[in-house]
């Protein structure tokens, strides 16, 4: 089962991997940032979720003109 079938919580993921809090997995999850490609790996091994999932994902951010 992947963590999304277990519907994981953001704490539960943090704390099966090092080194990412879960305000950082919640801004990647909706978008606002994109992880590095280590943890994109890192996460895809804890929740079955493609690393392609991570990749461009990111929302443009309106500049002030």
């Amino acid at each position: 089962r992947t963590a999304e079938d277990r519907r994981m919580t953001l704490v539960e993921l943090a704390a099966l991997i090092q080194g990412v809090t879960p305000s950082h997995l919640s801004e990647i999850e909706n978008g606002n940032n994109e992880p590095s490609l280590e943890l994109a790996v890192r996460i895809s091994a804890k929740t079955g979720i493609d690393v392609s999932q991570f990749v461009g994902r990111r929302k443009m951010k309106a500049s002030a003109i």
